[in-house]
């Protein structure tokens, strides 16, 4: 089986919600990430002096996410190129969030595209988001624990 993922709202404009959709002809599925959500864990990578690093981690920690919640297992997941030049970035922070080696592909998918469909409409909320992704949900997995410690001392 094959899936693509796009996302609607980008995470670094967070005024607004990110919908991560992942879809394929036959089904989709997404997750809304609030916008408080992104401003909290934007906070936190500008405290640890990695600003420009918030995007690409939660973007890919949200894929992560969205593909362990939906309980599928695709051949290849076909993700819509949001950030070029930071694919293998990606690819290696889903791998290690999921712990699991998957085959993952970076292409424009295009407005007719099911997962953009999905994200599209969810972000219109003209469809229900499956799942809403809270702050510490997100935050064990996009601030890795070394990172965590730091932001104590």
């Amino acid at each position: 089986m094959q899936v693509e993922v796009d996302q609607s709202g980008r995470i670094e404009e967070t005024n607004r919600d990110t919908i991560i959709a992942l879809a394929n002809k036959d089904f989709g599925v997404s997750l809304r990430i609030p916008a408080e959500t992104k401003r909290q864990l934007q906070k936190i990578f500008r405290k640890q002096g990695r600003p420009k690093f918030f995007a690409i981690r939660v973007f890919s920690v949200a894929v992560a996410i969205l593909l362990q919640k939906s309980k599928l297992k695709p051949q290849l997941v076909i993700i819509d190129i949001e950030y070029p030049g930071h694919n293998q970035t990606i690819k290696s922070i889903i791998g290690e969030v999921l712990k699991d080696t998957i085959d993952i592909e970076f292409r424009n998918i295009g407005k007719q595209s099911p997962a953009h469909k999905v994200a599209y409409l969810t972000y219109k909320k003209k469809l229900k988001e499956n799942w809403r992704v809270n702050f510490p949900e997100i935050r064990k997995l996009a601030i890795r624990e070394s990172d965590r410690e730091s932001l104590r001392t």
